[in-house]
């Protein structure tokens, strides 16, 4: 009902061969990463992998939890990709581990982020969650509540970073492009929701769409912070 162009549901590959697909991909990342790099990556490779199949595989599919789905997507997305990556790639140039407060900071806004992100994704889908029976935030309480209280965490998240652009002790932060970059990413937020109309699913598909903008923003502004 939500996603029927997606491989599986649109009949292109058949579930056994998906099971393989993953399966195989599954064992590949832990091959490579355990030979690649030191037991702290691979530690928080394979927590990754195994809360990530919480979330999915049958039977427990804790996707189906609203609470619990936006915990793992935020751990994921938010911490382990971030603050993992990161190291990753330090530890593969030979650069010893040193902990960074602009990491540190990265880390901790995309894990907001990413809650955020794990609520809004279920607005596009009220219709099949309702019909499925599966409880999200947005089946419960409406798309236009679970839009305004996501934008208001992500907009006081905005106003957390600008803030701590202007007053962190010198040297940590570039101060400029921060607290301008967040304050204009914030007007953007704003005006997403501001032209949400929630009776209509291309709206509700926009206005998530503007989340994920928002997003890939986000990681073009770090460079620069």
């Amino acid at each position: 009902i939500n996603k029927p162009f997606l491989p599986v549901a649109a009949g292109d590959i058949s579930p056994r061969a998906a099971w393989a697909i993953v399966s195989a991909s599954l064992a590949g990342g832990l091959a490579i990463v355990y030979n690649t790099f030191s037991p702290l990556i691979f530690g928080l490779y394979a927590l990754g992998l195994s809360v990530g199949g919480l979330y999915s595989v049958p039977p427990v599919q804790l996707k189906r939890f609203p609470i619990a789905a936006g915990l793992i997507i935020s751990t994921v997305r938010g911490f382990l990709l971030n603050f993992g990556v990161y190291y990753a790639v330090r530890e593969a140039i030979g650069v010893p581990f040193q902990w960074n407060p602009v990491v540190t900071f990265i880390a901790s806004f995309m894990t907001v982020f990413a809650a955020v992100i794990a609520v809004t994704k279920d607005l596009p889908d009220v219709a099949g969650d309702a019909a499925y029976k599966v409880k999200t935030f947005a089946t419960r309480f409406g798309v236009r509540p679970v839009a305004r209280g996501a934008c208001l965490t992500l907009g006081a998240a905005y106003a957390v970073a600008t803030g701590l652009a202007l007053l962190s002790p010198d040297g940590i932060f570039r101060r400029v492009p921060m607290a301008i970059g967040h304050a204009l990413l914030g007007l953007k937020l704003w005006r997403t929701y501001a032209r949400l109309d929630a009776s209509s699913l291309g709206s509700i598909k926009r206005f998530y769409g503007g989340i994920w903008q928002l997003f890939y923003l986000q990681y073009a502004l770090y460079p620069f912070i």
